[in-house]
């Protein structure tokens, strides 16, 4: 019998199979609905191909450079479409498969499209770091291994009708352990346990924060509704879904998702007008609640598609506990009023969730 995946590495099959049979739709709909064609300037084959094949697939990528820095051939189509990991997480790739099928098939595949599919492969992205990081923590909860020897020595000396003790506690402390090794990994790597009576160090937003911990100190980039304002982009939060019921608060605001979204960026509370300078730090602060617990997307990211570049990007935990998460990140590029801090809440069902006390501070280089 196959041994269970980690219920770490459950959530990143989840994600990519999700992502692998988005691809494989629109592939299955070019085979069904395509033509093969050439590419400009190569004869037509001596003998039927069929459209969307492998080969098929790549030519048209590299014909139409679909896949800008990125060598395509039949592998890495066979790749995305099987599922492998490898390729799935390189958005140039599935976003490129993705494409070259809405094209045999005569189906537009616009820049929202190209954006929701990266966003997809990010959150992967951003699911097997955290599962590797759980893999790591996972052997802290078993003994340090001793010599065989040792173990065959100590073995001899009990008694035998105890001798099944020791494995018995081993196993019952691993699994009940499991669950604290994923939250474990949570944490970030090298955080240490507060000081009594002073405030934490921020890590990257991995657990709460004790309650009395002040705002951080910085120039305010995002505060309450209204600052910064930028005539022509909208100051305060807002959704890019119609159908999600959004009020927003003097720090926050409370969204009702509704259930039959797929992916995160279907369902999204956005900040916009946020200026982000290369190379200076930045703190995100904010207090959350939901009506269940779920994982959703954290994006700061820049406006521009297909990429929308992200500065900071972490799967977010949510619960019925109030929780003050403190994230820091390093600007790479400089955005000038056309950044965004984005909640994205889709893929996980009907959901409530409230964020208060939103703040994001430049603390200097």
């Amino acid at each position: 019998m196959a041994t269970p995946s980690a219920p770490w590495w459950q959530r990143v099959d989840e994600a990519a199979e999700l992502i692998a049979s988005t691809v494989n739709a629109a592939a299955a709909q070019a085979r069904r609905d395509g033509v093969y064609v050439p590419p400009d300037g190569t004869p037509a084959p001596r003998r039927r191909r069929h459209a969307a094949s492998l080969r098929h697939l790549a030519e048209v990528i590299r014909a139409h450079r679909m896949a800008p820095g990125l060598a395509v051939d039949k592998d890495v189509v066979a790749g995305v479409l099987a599922g492998d990991r490898r390729y799935l997480s390189d958005p140039v790739a599935v976003v490129a498969v993705a494409r070259a099928s809405h094209h045999i098939a005569g189906v537009p595949f616009g820049p929202d499209d190209a954006r929701r599919l990266a966003v997809a492969v990010g959150h992967l992205g951003t699911l097997i770091d955290a599962a590797r990081e759980a893999d790591r923590r996972a052997p802290d909860l078993l003994p340090v291994p001793r010599p065989s020897s040792e173990l065959v020595r100590q073995e001899a000396e009990l008694p035998r009708r105890r001798r099944w003790l020791p494995w018995a506690v081993v196993l019952a402390i691993f699994a009940a352990g499991v669950g604290s090794g994923v939250a474990g990994s949570r944490l970030a790597a090298g955080s240490a346990e507060p000081t009594p009576g002073a405030a934490p160090t921020p890590a990257t937003g991995w657990g709460c924060l004790p309650s009395g911990v002040p705002r951080p100190d910085g120039a305010l980039v995002m505060g309450p509704p209204g600052t910064p304002s930028v005539p022509s982009i909208r100051p305060d939060w807002w959704s890019n879904a119609v159908n999600m019921g959004l009020t927003t608060r003097p720090a926050g605001f409370v969204a009702a998702v509704p259930a039959g979204s797929t992916l995160p960026y279907e369902q999204m509370v956005i900040r916009s007008g946020i200026t982000l300078i290369a190379g200076h730090r930045y703190r995100l602060d904010f207090t959350v609640t939901a009506d269940r617990s779920v994982d959703v997307l954290l994006r700061v990211q820049d406006k521009r598609p297909p990429a929308f570049q992200p500065a900071l990007m972490e799967s977010l935990p949510l619960s019925r506990v109030p929780c003050r998460h403190s994230y820091t990140f390093t600007a790479g590029r400089t955005v000038t009023d056309i950044g965004e801090v984005t909640f994205q809440l889709g893929g996980v069902g009907a959901l409530v969730v409230t964020v208060d006390d939103a703040v994001l501070v430049d603390t200097g280089v």
